[in-house]
């Protein structure tokens, strides 16, 4: 891939103003195109803002990047990342979420200026303003979260070829007992409200939704935290357990279109696959397609999803592909 072939990316595409990058595609800009001297990334993203383009990143693109392990290349790529993206993240995904659902889980959504408020987007934004200015979580707290995140990605792969894992909750049984019969009769609630031939053919999809709408959006474990909570307070409503009964009887639309669609469409379309570790972020990235005009990756798994009858993935671009079409 060369700076060349982006141009040409840029005259096809002029109408197209944001434009989000997975990690895998950061990875590739900074070592094939702007390792080089003659490509300067801070007048490309001067010269892309002149044209009303936006590249943005998002704070799971900064989860990744502070996952490396090299602390020099860490440094190389939050450093050549502020230069090139966007002073603004992308929304958090729990910022997505709730937008959506206070615009009334729309059909097609309207577009809105893309800002993130999150903790991340705050420190990514003074970042980009101040170049002295540096900051990454404690490597050791990361490290123990992504196992959890990690961890997701193995449980849903696996709940979806047969297996069943078990959370290891540290509540008493008792307890345990009483919140799992409550989510399963919000489950059992829901599932009665739609046609049972659908219901039928989308069963492991049906399943699928309701874990991550439970786990992102009811017990609030995910990136952005603190948003889903303050949403929940207006709300007052505290226990995960209610607030799953609230969205069923409530908001049921949550679960088949808006940000959580894509979450499971991604899982589910790595459901064979042997790789878990990663799909999770993977699923997570995923939801930026909705939300960006044009969506770069290097990994074969976002490419796979053009396989889905879903327009919004044939915005999906694979950055070495481009190398091959460049004449």
């Amino acid at each position: 891939m060369n700076l060349r072939a982006l141009k040409n990316i840029f005259r096809k595409h002029t109408d197209f103003e944001n434009w989000y990058f997975e990690t895998s595609a950061v990875n590739s800009l900074c070592d094939n195109i702007f390792s080089k001297s003659e490509n300067s990334s801070i007048k490309t993203r001067q010269f892309e803002f002149k044209k009303g383009r936006k590249w943005y990143i998002s704070n799971i693109t900064l989860w990744e990047m502070f996952l490396t392990n090299n602390e020099d290349r860490r440094t190389e790529l939050f450093d050549f990342s502020r230069c090139i993206f966007h002073k603004n993240l992308m929304p958090s995904i729990e910022e997505l979420l709730i937008n959506y659902i206070n615009n009334g889980l729309p059909l097609i959504e309207r577009r809105y200026k893309l800002k993130s408020k999150s903790l991340f987007g705050k420190e990514w934004n003074k970042a980009c303003r101040n170049i002295n200015f540096f900051f990454e979580p404690d490597i050791e707290t990361l490290k123990r979260h992504t196992e959890y995140y990690r961890f997701f990605g193995e449980y849903f792969i696996k709940t979806n070829n047969g297996y069943s894992l078990s959370f290891n909750e540290k509540i008493s049984v008792d307890e345990k007992k009483v919140d799992i019969k409550k989510i399963e009769n919000a489950f059992q609630y829901y599932t009665n409200t739609l046609p049972k031939d659908w219901l039928k053919e989308n069963e492991k999809y049906i399943y699928l939704s309701f874990r991550l709408v439970l786990i992102i959006f009811c017990y609030g474990i995910n990136f952005d935290q603190k948003t889903t909570e303050t949403y929940w307070k207006k709300k007052r409503i505290d226990k995960p357990t209610d607030r799953i009964n609230y969205v069923v009887k409530n908001i049921p639309d949550i679960f088949t279109r808006g940000p959580i669609a894509n979450i499971a469409k991604m899982i589910l379309s790595q459901a064979n696959s042997k790789s878990t570790r990663g799909v999770y972020f993977d699923a997570l990235h995923s939801i930026y397609i909705t939300y960006s005009d044009l969506y770069f990756s290097d990994d074969e798994h976002f490419n796979n999803l053009k396989k889905i009858n879903d327009p919004n993935m044939l915005k999906i671009k694979k950055t070495s592909d481009l190398v091959n079409n460049d004449s």
